[in-house]
């Protein structure tokens, strides 16, 4: 039986795990692990045709006329980036890798803009149904990315960001429907009209609650000796839970392990270690991987152009979203 949701109350979710042969000791594990999200589903849509201020992936974001387009410094990753193709470029007959240096060589040596991601309108999810208590429920929040590049942490090695998050409040009037600068770089080749952003789409949002999958720590540690989990079925019926690859709050899909165990291990300055040692390691920096919230997930969506080939993660300190202070968030991307 294939398990659909939204599931809008937690006895909706118990009910999808009994279906899908839950044990009543792990419905009750895993009820108690639950987090609120509101799944962004997506239609294509022309740019005009979406209201200032709608939520949306790619196309053209809405800001503020005193509101600067987010960017880059010149990056070390991005620097990293050039010399690698550079390496591989003897190699290669085509003029794949002669065209990628010729563009992002300078673009790696400047400023440059970041390519919008991103907004999502929070009036109209907290509309839709409860979110995490500290989440905002005004304005809106928009993800800008080096999608040149794609620095796997948002960040190069010198800590210089590649990635902004911004939260824009006040009266949506104010907002005006921002072209996207030149970045530099043909994101979707010969398309012309596509250089600069990504082709865009209205998101909806959809209330649902959500469970961790097998890459969450609090997870591996209770069943990794038995080699499956309680929920694999459930995971398996239930894909990315509505199929809402981008997601407001809720847990994420790992892809690599449980992200906010390596965000606790940058903060405390330890590597973690391979094998039979990684769990009680990881175990240890739960505490601080608990101060960190899943905020966005991005992800594949309407369009017959793009395919992320992976999936965008904003992740930020509670006390942080507490504080309204977006400048401290962090970005993972993780690809299979």
């Amino acid at each position: 039986m294939t398990i659909e949701g939204p599931f809008r109350t937690l006895e909706e979710l118990r009910a999808s795990l009994v279906v899908s042969g839950v044990t009543a000791l792990d419905q009750q594990m895993l009820i108690g692990l639950a987090q609120p999200a509101m799944a962004l589903q997506s239609k294509a849509a022309a740019d005009a045709d979406m209201p200032l201020g709608a939520s949306k992936i790619g196309g053209a974001p809405d800001l503020p006329p005193d509101v600067a387009w987010p960017t880059r410094a010149p990056s070390e990753y991005a620097m990293g980036a050039v010399k690698q193709l550079r390496k591989y470029a003897p190699d290669d007959p085509s003029d794949y890798y002669k065209n990628e240096i010729a563009w992002k060589e300078p673009l790696s040596e400047r400023s440059a803009p970041l390519t919008f991601m991103l907004q999502i309108d929070l009036a109209e999810c907290a509309a839709a149904g409860p979110l995490d208590a500290d989440i905002p429920r005004e304005g809106w929040l928009l993800v800008f990315y080096d999608l040149v590049f794609r620095p796997w942490f948002g960040h190069d090695q010198n800590g210089t960001p590649m990635f902004h998050v911004l939260h824009i409040t006040g009266d949506r009037a104010r907002l005006e429907r921002r072209t996207p600068p030149d970045i530099g770089y043909p994101l979707f080749g010969p398309l012309e009209d596509l250089r600069n952003m990504l082709p865009p789409a209205r998101l909806s949002p959809v209330f649902t609650y959500t469970l961790p999958d097998g890459g969450t720590l609090r997870i591996i540690a209770r069943h990794a000796a038995e080699g499956r989990y309680p929920h694999d079925d459930w995971l398996d019926q239930s894909p990315t839970h509505l199929n809402g690859a981008n997601r407001l709050g809720g847990w994420p899909e790992n892809i690599q392990g449980d992200m906010a165990i390596e965000l606790a291990a940058l903060d405390a300055g330890v590597e973690l270690p391979f094998g039979q040692g990684f769990i009680p390691a990881a175990q240890a920096l739960q505490p601080l991987a608990d101060q960190w919230v899943h905020l966005v997930q991005i992800g594949d969506y309407d369009n017959d152009v793009n395919d992320f080939d992976g999936l965008y993660h904003v992740w930020i300190k509670r006390e942080d979203l507490r504080a309204r202070d977006f400048t401290k968030a962090r970005l993972i991307y993780r690809t299979s």
